[in-house]
């Protein structure tokens, strides 16, 4: 009977102290893991977030560098040259040929606004040209109610990659030949009949694709973290009308100062920055030399934890979201090479 009472001793379980202390123990430990994951993950949030911002925000200034460095861009033609002493038919017919140097641009149109037809293409005499805040995007219906909010800055130039095999037949692309003193845009239907007759003399000069772009800041598109701001573009499609290019996620508000020469006669230096609609009103879209402009970007997905107490100036607008999505602003101006 001793030996057996002795065997049972061996085998008693936790008394009921150890058995919360060992609980309390446990759940502290499991506490600790879990603030250790939630840290780590609003750590990766946080750069995961940044990142994207920062990837968002250098291609947007990129694009826009480039091609407001490009607008204006005719290859062999200075188009401000050929406005100030050569004229052009102007009227956008093809029953004058050109004689001796004078500049020939059939099918262009004077400056106007981007419709359903393929008119806003082959606007070429008009370079660089913005809308403020949606002043004035009535005339802009290609846009019209897919313009979130903020400016609008179109540019027209030659794609500088000549084109190297002749136009065949069924190719309905807007193009444009040119040579010191002569231009003709170029455009055939499906068939392969011509719309604009070409009439440069010089055969061996180079024929360029007519690129024309207008940013802005796009309807919202839904996501997984909610409605997301999309940086898009209008381009012309194979018809030479307006399309649309959603580019990037992101870009809460673009706007856009105008660098004018307002000297007389002008010295191609920079006066004064404009806004678009002040621009237009004093008629002094030739007359500007630079651009600069202010992209904010904002995360796909608010933030846990984060509020955006910033207040960003852009050109003219004040802005303070106030919510909890991380932002960054970026800006840059850009000179006008052509």
């Amino acid at each position: 009977m001793h030996k057996s009472l002795n065997t049972i001793s061996k085998y008693k379980g936790w008394t009921l102290v150890e058995l919360l202390v060992a609980m309390t123990l446990s759940l502290l430990v499991i506490a600790g893991i879990g603030q250790i994951y939630l840290a780590a993950k609003r750590s990766y949030d946080i750069q995961t977030n940044l990142a994207q911002i920062q990837d968002v925000g250098r291609y947007v200034v990129d694009v826009l560098t480039q091609d407001i460095h490009m607008a204006g861009y005719w290859d062999l033609m200075d188009i401000n040259l050929a406005n100030s002493t050569h004229g052009n038919d102007g009227d956008g017919t093809s029953s004058n040929p050109p004689t001796g140097d004078s500049v020939f641009l059939t099918g262009w149109q004077p400056p106007g606004g981007c419709g359903s037809d393929d008119a806003w293409g082959r606007m070429i005499t008009q370079k660089i040209f913005g809308i403020n805040d949606g002043n004035g995007i009535g005339s802009y219906s290609c846009i019209g109610s897919d313009l979130l909010q903020g400016d609008v800055l179109t540019v027209r130039y030659a794609n500088p990659d000549a084109v190297t095999t002749p136009i065949t037949t069924g190719d309905t692309n807007l193009y444009i030949h040119t040579a010191p003193f002569q231009g003709s845009l170029i455009a055939f239907d499906s068939g392969g009949s011509s719309i604009y007759t070409d009439y440069v003399t010089d055969t061996v000069s180079p024929t360029h694709s007519v690129v024309a772009h207008a940013y802005y800041v796009a309807t919202s598109i839904s996501t997984d973290c909610g409605d997301v701001p999309v940086f898009a573009r209008k381009t012309l499609d194979i018809n030479r009308k307006p399309r649309k290019e959603s580019l990037v996620n992101g870009v809460e508000q673009l706007q856009f100062e105008y660098g004018v020469d307002t000297d007389s006669p002008a010295d191609g230096s920079v006066n004064q920055y404009l806004n678009a609609v002040d621009v237009t009103n004093g008629n002094l879209w030739n007359r500007v030399r630079a651009v600069r402009f202010w992209v904010l970007v904002r995360a796909n997905c608010q933030e846990s934890g984060y509020t955006d107490t910033a207040t960003y100036q852009l050109g003219d607008i004040t802005y303070s979201p106030g919510d909890h999505y991380r932002r960054a602003l970026y800006s840059s101006t850009v000179a006008l090479r052509n």
